[in-house]
């Protein structure tokens, strides 16, 4: 991996408060899933979550 590349994952992991790996699997999935390689997650609209959408 490039080092600048590994510079920008270990900030943004560090700013999001996650491991390295949890951001790379995180951006893996949600770009298969945004190139219809993966089905989409859907969310229960009677379940609570945390945040808001």
């Amino acid at each position: 991996m490039e080092p600048a590349t590994a510079d920008t994952l270990d900030s943004v992991a560090a700013e999001m408060k996650i491991s390295r790996s949890d951001l790379i699997q995180r951006v893996l999935r949600e770009w298969l899933e945004t190139n219809a390689y993966l089905p989409v997650r859907s969310i229960d609209e009677e379940s609570e979550t945390d945040g808001s959408a």
